[in-house]
């Protein structure tokens, strides 16, 4: 698969997440035979336990500490997966729907104030739920071509979230204030933030900071 076929397929399954809430699935009758729902079963046992070790804190974490966590062998994790970039491409693809909702364009209504508190509760929400493995795609994206679409695909839907939320006073082209913006608002700021003062502490900061900014 190509780089441009899987960033389509980044943005398709985020589009899907984020639709899920409106449309419910089809139901589907399918009898499964015992060897596919072991290899199902299996599968889903070394995803499960890759991204257990990933919100533990180790971003990178070793085909041996996954069959290790997992107690799927070595052998057979490479049955599933045959590199580690395919692991963790179906590890991505695991975790977008849990995200999906953080990277929404639907902007809420209500005065700056109002909008610019959602917006800053929603990302310390997103740092919370999500920090590990975006450290995690931050980690790899030198080395995994999939974790570095996912990095592009996730700080532009930030980046691109700020401009719509705060639209009605950011024009889309003042660089300079989105760029801070975007910094103010990164996983390591409000990680610091939060250490430091506490959630609420952090989103009245923030969120303080933020309305100077765009006022």
């Amino acid at each position: 698969m190509s780089s441009t076929d899987l960033s389509a397929d980044l943005v398709s399954a985020l589009e899907l997440a984020l639709n899920a809430a409106r449309t419910a699935p089809p139901y589907e009758s399918d009898e499964v035979d015992g060897r596919r729902l072991r290899a199902e079963r299996g599968r889903s046992a070394v995803l499960s336990a890759a991204l257990d070790l990933v919100n533990s804190g180790n971003p990178a974490p070793t085909i041996a500490e996954i069959a290790e966590s997992s107690g799927v062998s070595e052998r057979t994790i490479f049955r599933y997966f045959p590199d580690r970039d395919a692991l963790f491409s179906a590890l991505v693809f695991e975790v977008i729907p849990r995200i999906a909702q953080y990277l929404s364009f639907e902007r809420p209504n209500g005065t700056l104030a109002d909008r610019v508190e959602r917006l800053v509760t929603q990302r310390c929400d997103f740092v919370r739920v999500a920090g590990p493995f975006a450290r995690s795609v931050e980690t790899l994206s030198p080395h995994s071509s999939v974790a570095a679409l996912m990095l592009q695909l996730r700080r532009t839907r930030l980046r691109d979230q700020i401009i719509v939320w705060l639209g009605p006073e950011l024009a889309a082209d003042d660089s300079g204030h989105i760029a801070v913006l975007d910094a103010l608002l990164s996983r390591s700021v409000i990680e610091h933030l939060v250490a430091d003062l506490g959630r609420d502490g952090a989103i009245r900061s923030l969120g303080d900071s933020i309305i100077r900014i765009v006022s």
